[in-house]
């Protein structure tokens, strides 16, 4: 009976293998089956994502190119990670040529996996980068600097700011558009809320200064005045002089004379006024580069706004790209999850297996559904953060375009991305404008202080036309002139100017005490995002090594137990692995993704920050 038993174990081990084997050879056709086991080992990541493994045949005969373009050449081989001043560190992280680094390029050749996991392409060997090189873009520049990427028309809000929906039909998403990074960049800088504000900011003290600029030209105004007037004092007096008659004729029985008329008087008075303040302490002058420095302020903050944008829009687009590769991995999960189960049918249906591995299975195979059900709440969260980012049309969705692998290099040591960084943050030069800007402010308040002196001139042409027939009345066209000198000399004003100075001197001491702060601020973002980056890039390695023998560890344990001679726990236990392998991998490559993304954020203006293109 024993002996039957291990015959019916045997065949029944044997007839699996050699239906996964027969699966497997067809998933190698052009019409490969949806339950190869194949399929289920390898991570499948969708189109948009991409490893540094490849198939044993092809990464030989890649490897084997690899090392006839690209012999060694002693240090050189070694600039494949962030660059350090001091001898024994780590040298450059390095792009082979113009194309897209898409793994870890290993320092030494190494042996292809028995059964590797993905059909992806091996990089080459890297280029050697010469010191002092300008970094590369990171995301690459739009051809000549302008935003010409041509995002989809279809994703453009509604012009109108104030819109607001009131059905739900105008909040339902009625498509989905692919883009990549930098036309989700150029989205963002066309449609941020953010951007435009400080845009219109930066006109707002341009308009200020072109205020403080009209104090150099002398004011000039023109006045006229034209004027009929009868006077009630004189309508008064002509009846006051009528009552005198009448008393008089009254006396003497004859009759009363007349009184004159009230008659009117036209007039036509013109003047032509010309001021002008002469600065001699400076006020003025002091005033206009005050204004200079709150515009260059602001036309900073348009450039760490667009920096920090862009930053953001990185992040949220990785994010999504780290999505949409968890709903990848948990769906190859599922699948693992369900070959297990089968299996454990299988042996149950031929009396070999037992009832307990088959549960096991079953609640493997739920756990795996719920994690892919919380998997993809987390990929439509990262959609409509990276819209909302966007400010696209309020009934469109986003999906990555760009593929899952590394965006770029660093060319740069530490010690020169800190120094980069010191010259280049807009953080640092702002608080020397603001420096400035109190300077100049404490000059004008000094010289309001001091005597002020302006001169004027006026010409003034009056014309006269009154109803009087008197050939004698005032009547006629004149002209006349004035000049002015005024000299004002405020003696006490009781310390209010000195208070007024001593608050800008506050503001100095301020300014420079923040510029030492976002010094250090800067320094340590910058160590923190080059540590980051450099960690990153050495785990990408481990993470591919750890994919590659995760899958071997779970072909291993499906033969056992599909044998015999091993159990369901060692099965799920092997898929788990290679579940957290896979995983590692995928957040290996999007972490290194981010930190190049925010060592480009601490160091700014890398290559270029023309802000030309900007909208």
């Amino acid at each position: 009976m024993r002996v039957f038993r291990q015959i019916i174990v045997v065949g029944v081990g044997a007839a699996i293998t050699l239906g996964n084997a027969a699966q497997s050879a067809s998933a190698q056709s052009p019409t490969q089956s949806q339950d190869s086991l194949a399929r289920f080992n390898q991570l499948e990541l969708g189109q948009n994502v991409r490893s540094t493994s490849n198939t044993a045949a092809e990464s030989a005969s890649q490897a084997e190119q690899s090392i006839a373009l690209n012999p060694p050449t002693g240090p050189d081989e070694q600039a494949s990670k962030p660059q350090q001043a001091a001898p024994a560190s780590p040298s450059t992280l390095s792009q082979a040529g113009s194309t897209p680094l898409r793994g870890l390029e290993p320092t030494q050749t190494q042996q292809p996996s028995p059964n590797p996991p993905n059909n992806v392409p091996v990089p080459s060997s890297p280029v050697p980068i010469l010191r002092g090189t300008p970094n590369e873009s990171f995301p690459p520049l739009p051809p000549r600097g302008i935003l010409d990427t041509k995002p989809p028309t279809s994703l453009e809000p509604n012009p109108n700011p104030l819109l607001f929906p009131t059905n739900p039909e105008d909040v339902r998403i009625e498509q989905t558009e692919s883009i990549t990074l930098q036309q989700a960049i150029d989205l963002a800088r066309r449609n941020s809320q953010v951007l435009q504000i400080a845009g219109q900011q930066v006109e707002q003290s341009r308009s200020a200064l072109r205020e403080q600029q009209a104090a150099l030209y002398p004011d000039l105004n023109f006045q006229m005045d034209a004027s009929r007037s009868v006077t009630a004092g004189g309508e008064l007096g002509v009846r006051a002089q009528q009552r005198f008659n009448n008393s008089r004729a009254n006396g003497t029985g004859q009759p009363a004379e007349q009184a004159r008329q009230n008659l009117g008087n036209n007039s036509l008075n013109s003047t032509l006024q010309l001021n002008y303040d002469i600065d001699l302490f400076g006020r003025r002058r002091a005033n206009i580069r005050a204004a200079e420095e709150q515009l260059r302020l602001r036309e900073l903050d348009v450039e760490r706004q667009a920096e920090e944008l862009r930053f953001d829009t990185a992040e949220a687009y990785y994010n999504l790209q780290n999505a949409d590769g968890q709903v990848a991995i948990r769906q190859a999960s599922v699948r693992n999850a369900e070959q297990s189960l089968r299996d454990a049918e299988a042996l149950e249906r031929a009396g070999v297996g037992t009832r307990f591995a088959v549960l096991q299975a079953q609640a493997n195979l739920a756990n795996e559904q719920q994690q892919l059900s919380l998997a993809r709440r987390d990929q439509r969260v990262a959609q409509r953060r990276l819209a909302e980012i966007l400010n696209i049309s309020q009934s469109a969705n986003l999906t990555a375009a760009d593929p899952v692998e590394q965006a770029g290099s660093w060319r740069l040591s530490l010690e020169e991305s800190i120094v980069q960084a010191f010259k280049n943050r807009p953080e640092l030069e702002q608080q020397l404008v603001q420096r400035d800007i109190s300077k100049q402010q404490r000059r004008s308040i000094q010289a309001g202080r001091l005597p002020q002196l302006s001169v004027g001139g006026s010409y003034n042409v009056l014309g006269q036309d009154p109803d009087d027939p008197n050939p004698f009345a005032t009547r006629g066209w004149a002209d006349g002139y004035s000049i002015r000198a005024s000299l004002t000399w405020s003696i006490f004003d009781g310390g209010a100017a000195n208070a007024r100075v001593k608050q800008r001197d506050a503001d100095i001491a301020i300014a420079e005490s923040r510029f030492d702060q976002l010094r250090n601020q800067v320094r340590r973002e910058v160590e923190q995002a080059y540590f980051g980056l450099e960690s990153s890039f050495e785990n990408i390695e481990t993470s591919e090594a750890g994919v590659r023998q995760s899958i071997e560890a779970l072909r291993l344990a499906r033969l056992r137990f599909q044998a015999g001679v091993g159990t369901q726990t060692d099965v799920i236990q092997a898929e788990t692995d290679l579940t957290r392998a896979q995983r590692n991998r995928l957040s290996a490559i999007v972490t290194f993704n981010l930190g190049l993304s925010s060592l480009e954020r601490a160091v700014s203006n890398l290559p270029t920050n023309n802000l030309s293109d900007a909208p």
